[in-house]
């Protein structure tokens, strides 16, 4: 888990190429030190301990010092700083603060969290089989600075010990909660807080149990069922998240070898490098493709000095030039993720060149072209819809550049030489988009801002007025010709990026 050294290039100035879908590519070095690890090392231990698991509980708190020790002294042999945490669950029919108890929260004394072991007690459980862990994991996939006390800067690790399947769903009116927790739900909490779940399962729950069991014929207890109806859930489910958060599953273990098992997934957990990879930051995932897309790792042991990554930026250039109107650009960056950790950076910033020029303007999600409602039209008032390109002059439009400004967007066919404008100069949502012969006026001038690229189709803009700040918005989000165009509110990027989208338009030049 090596810190990594500031990333080679420190920063990427590219610009939108809206004549070609080819890519660019920028090689990224990350350098990891030949020693030295993620400062900081955050690991919960999170036990059922409903009665079934005596045996497994007395066997864990006989030799806890010797757990701890040990893990302590993996961290120290690294030269990491490593807190712990423990905690326990119940059943789902158990009164609502013994489900999940935050026993010991994250915190750098070993004596306290072996005292937390060793108060676990094998007592209590429902009219099920199948427990409350999903709930627990619920709880502990939360956000540094919360009430567990994980570290913002720490590899974060969850050591769960179990005997039974989860019951999935556990629903509000069971949970309190005001949403539904689940495999999907916990799964994706814990991957979005970076926690590497190792999961142990054991047999003392009997025939037919263990983390991997199948929950649905052990959870029809009375109170879970007459509550959320559903008796749901796949055999798998503790592999399953194991595996999804990058962590590691033991199945079949005993009081003889939980001890050992504990110690072994731990010291691995501390002192192997499981991945680095470059992640884009929301701002600029939609333009670039990181090669190998899985990072590296995991390293045991030795691993190289150097790890070479490519960014591929489809549709654009390296040399982004002068624009000949005001700078569009979009900028973020793209980190490197050492095991859950942000080690460094590089900056991006994909600017727009100078688009001076004809163009046909596509709709991203109907792939028909913008054109005058009417081609016989002649005068001021035109309306604009979409339709089937036909190479009418009424489908071309001239980008004309407003130097301090944006560009004019003018009809090519002479007849009808005519420029688009917001109606009145109106602010809202729904305004109609219009042509007139007139040009003067930021209401009629248009900011070209990059929204993505696609390696097939090309760069991707929302086209947005000066003026009043919305973009070109296809009406109802239709796919249907001769659909109205008119102004709307950017909701593009929310909540996450689409290619397809009725306010991201393509440039194709005539």
């Amino acid at each position: 888990m090596p810190s990594t050294t500031p990333l080679v290039p420190a920063s990427i100035d590219i610009a939108t190429n809206p004549d070609s879908p080819a890519s660019h590519r920028e090689r990224v070095e990350v350098q990891l030190p030949g020693s030295g690890v993620i400062p900081k090392i955050d690991v919960y231990f999170l036990a059922d301990n409903t009665g079934s698991m005596g045996g497994i509980i007395s066997a864990v708190s006989a030799q806890v010092e010797d757990i701890v020790n040990r893990l302590v002294t993996a961290a120290s042999g690294v030269g990491a700083d490593v807190h712990f945490g423990v905690g326990n669950y119940l059943d789902m029919e158990d009164p609502q603060p013994n489900r999940f108890r935050n026993q010991v929260p994250l915190g750098p004394t070993p004596g306290t969290v072996a005292a937390g072991i060793r108060a676990w007690t094998a007592a209590g459980g429902g009219s099920t089989v199948a427990e409350g862990q999903f709930y627990a994991l619920d709880q502990l996939a939360q956000p540094p600075g919360g009430s567990i006390g994980w570290r913002a800067d720490a590899k974060r690790i969850v050591v769960w010990i179990g005997d039974a399947p989860a019951h999935d769903p556990i629903c509000q009116a069971v949970s309190g909660l005001t949403y539904d927790v689940t495999e999907l739900s916990v799964t994706a909490k814990l991957q979005a807080q970076g926690i590497f779940v190792l999961a142990i399962s054991t047999a003392s729950g009997g025939a037919n149990t263990g983390l991997n069991a199948d929950p649905v014929p052990v959870s029809g207890g009375t109170v879970y069922q007459s509550l959320c109806g559903v008796l749901g859930g796949m055999a798998g489910q503790g592999s399953r998240i194991a595996a999804a958060t990058g962590g590691e599953y033991r199945d079949g273990i005993t009081p003889a070898t939980v001890v050992q098992t504990i110690i072994d997934l731990g010291t691995a957990g501390i002192t192997t490098l499981g991945n680095v990879g470059l992640v884009p930051d929301r701002a600029i995932a939609p333009f670039v493709r990181v090669h190998p897309a899985g990072g590296f790792g995991p390293f045991t042991g030795a691993y190289p000095a150097t790890l070479d990554f490519e960014l591929e930026f489809p549709a654009a250039t390296g040399s982004p030039g002068t624009p000949v109107t005001r700078e569009m650009a979009t900028q973020g960056e793209v980190d490197v993720i050492v095991d859950g950790v942000k080690t460094g950076s590089t900056t991006v910033k994909i600017v727009v060149p100078d688009l001076t020029g004809k163009y046909k303007i596509q709709s991203t999600l109907s792939d028909l072209y913008l054109q005058l409602d009417d081609p016989n039209w002649t005068g001021d008032g035109a309306n604009v819809d979409q339709n089937d390109y036909t190479g009418l002059e009424a489908q071309h439009w001239e980008l004309v550049p407003v130097a301090g400004g944006g560009y004019r967007i003018k009809n090519c066919d002479p007849a009808r030489d005519r420029y688009l404008e917001v109606v009145g100069m109106s602010y809202a949502d729904g305004t109609e988009i219009l042509t007139r012969d007139d040009p003067s006026g930021p209401h009629k001038e248009w900011l070209f801002i990059p929204a993505g690229a696609s390696g097939t189709t090309g760069a991707v803009f929302r086209i947005q007025n000066l003026h009043t700040g919305k973009v070109l918005d296809i009406q109802g989000g239709s796919t249907q010709r001769d659909a109205p165009v008119f102004q709307y509110f950017y909701w593009g990027d929310y909540p996450s990026y689409r290619e397809n989208h009725n306010q991201h338009w393509r440039l194709e030049r005539i």
